[in-house]
């Protein structure tokens, strides 16, 4: 069963969504990310047959930052639950380290991979037949967003490349058949961000190929590709396509640096953005919107979790890259390497979110060469290193019986393994599985219900729509400005004026543009006299 699991996430994160619930693509897959997380690391834990060897330090670097950026973390309600359609709380960040940290002890790298291209052939496809017929929308497969959709078959096109070279001749045209509908459903999501990502990563799928004498060759060329890309996009009508130039991210990474100076060590803690940019925002960059991201993976990390965060990510994948590039040779890897190139690439430009970034952080994990452990070690210790090769036909064999721990010190090791997997199953669900039956009640108009499930999402608290709830929804942080004017609403309406501007106030601390508040407090007498 553990065997399987990195593959069935890897097929359900491109392809999950639930039709019954308000949120029905992006918190579904936050919670598989939470879910999944928990179950990888927990049979990393117990039936784990390789070793994190150096990605343990900074794996346990980046859970640190992460833990202490939430500890000190100005909305610490929202830091634990994330904000609604974001999501990005502190519990999904660690559950991205269990996806990376449970596909590296388990190895599963050629099922992952396949099961992953499976997925995202599904959704590559639906996003082609929304095309076809024209939907209103940007195809999007079963994302919700197009740019998702293009990170995922990004991700996806150097993984089916990789597999249509090294394949037989007949299951070859088969991958190249598959190539060529992520082609097409890359293309229809018209994300450029997309376009640019998988130049990225077929470029680093070639480095990966050529003899090491001859790598700056594929380099150079991959840096040519990228800027004439770039170029033919900021230079030709593709800049304004979907009906943005790209510069109002321009404007949000400049305010950016001034919410990360102002707290630069540990950042204001996860998903709270939304709470802390409009005092930094100089410019409406999007009219009638606030800004919860910094629209840029490095500027988002550093304000939320400060350069220290920002710093202890840095050496994770960097000690992920030097390890998967001194072993690019072995099966698979090339792709995987192109794959994380893609990501990365489609990050500088976009915000962590699970639909994509989950992903990464499996494939990472999958792609995470090791060492193999001796039977019993249970994702711990050592071992001399083993092809993939080798390693597949070993586990073409029954896997011999687990050997009892011999003594008590060996007994207690065994059972702290089981107890300490057994809570991160627990774990995983207890933080994924309310959300989602919250957003169900949601869905069928009992928002009473949904803030009973999950009463730490603010959201729910302002469906609620009476005073109690607006306000419940104010004390736990809702980072949307539309709350407080309701909320200073709903104070005028019980008379209770101060509150009502403090409200609107409050409204126009999170986005200076707000037309509703300006227009609010310019008819409040209180304001007035103020």
């Amino acid at each position: 069963m553990a065997r399987w699991l990195p593959a069935t996430v890897a097929f359900l994160l491109p392809t999950l969504f639930i039709p019954i619930s308000v949120d029905a693509y992006v918190l579904p897959r936050a919670s598989l990310a939470l879910a999944g997380g928990g179950l990888l690391a927990a049979a990393g834990l117990v039936a784990g047959t390789r070793s994190l060897a150096r990605l343990r330090l900074p794996a346990l670097a980046v859970a640190a930052a992460a833990v202490a950026a939430g500890l000190l973390s100005t909305a610490p309600a929202l830091t634990l639950v994330g904000a609604y359609s974001r999501y990005e709380s502190l519990p999904v960040r660690l559950g991205y380290l269990g996806l990376l940290c449970g596909a590296a002890w388990l190895g599963e790298r050629r099922r992952t991979v396949a099961a992953y291209l499976a997925g995202c052939g599904v959704a590559s496809a639906e996003a082609v037949v929304q095309a076809a017929r024209h939907v209103p929308f940007r195809p999007d497969g079963n994302l919700g967003n197009a740019n998702l959709l293009g990170a995922l078959l990004a991700m996806a096109l150097p993984l089916a490349a990789d597999r249509a070279r090294t394949a037989a001749p007949p299951a070859r045209r088969a991958w190249l058949a598959l190539a060529a509908l992520l082609v097409a459903g890359l293309v229809v999501t018209t994300s450029r961000s997309g376009w640019l990502a998988a130049v990225a990563g077929l470029g680093v799928l070639v480095a990966c190929l050529v003899p090491r004498r001859r790598v700056w060759i594929p380099l150079a060329g991959g840096v040519l590709a990228l800027t004439l890309a770039f170029g033919a996009i900021a230079l030709t009508p593709l800049r304004a396509l979907n009906d943005d130039t790209g510069e109002a991210r321009l404007g949000v990474w400049h305010d950016s640096l001034s919410v990360i100076a102002d707290r630069p060590l540990l950042g204001w803690g996860e998903d709270t953005m939304g709470l802390v940019f409009g005092r930094h925002q100089t410019g409406d960059w999007a009219p009638g919107h606030n800004f919860d991201r910094a629209h840029s993976m490095p500027l988002d990390l550093a304000a939320t979790q400060g350069l220290v965060g920002l710093a202890a990510c840095t050496w994770l994948l960097g000690a992920w890259w030097l390890g998967v590039w001194r072993r690019r040779d072995l099966p698979g890897l090339a792709g995987l390497a192109g794959a994380a190139a893609a990501y990365l690439v489609w990050s500088l430009v976009n915000f962590d979110w699970a639909p994509a970034t989950a992903p990464f952080w499996l494939l990472a994990g999958a792609a995470w060469p090791g060492e193999t452990l001796p039977p019993g070690g249970g994702g711990q210790g050592g071992g001399a290193a083993q092809t993939d090769d080798a390693e597949m036909r070993a586990r073409s064999r029954p896997p011999p019986p687990r050997p009892s721990p011999s003594g008590g010190e060996g007994a207690r090791a065994e059972g702290v393994r089981w107890l300490a997997a057994g809570g991160l199953v627990v774990l995983g669900l207890v933080l994924a599985v309310p959300p989602v039956v919250a957003d169900v009640f949601s869905a069928r108009g009992q928002p009473g219900r949904a803030a009973a499930v999950d009463p730490l999402q603010p959201a729910y608290q302002t469906e609620v729509g009476d005073l109690a709830g607006l306000r419940r929804a104010a004390a736990l942080g809702d980072p949307n400005p539309p709350t407080y004017v309701a909320l200073g609403d709903a104070e005028a309406g019980a008379g209770n004026q101060a509150a009502a501007v403090a409200a609107y106030r409050r409204a126009l601390q999170l986005n200076p543009y707000d037309r509703d508040a300006r227009q609010r407090l310019s008819g409040s007498p209180r304001a007035a006299s103020g």
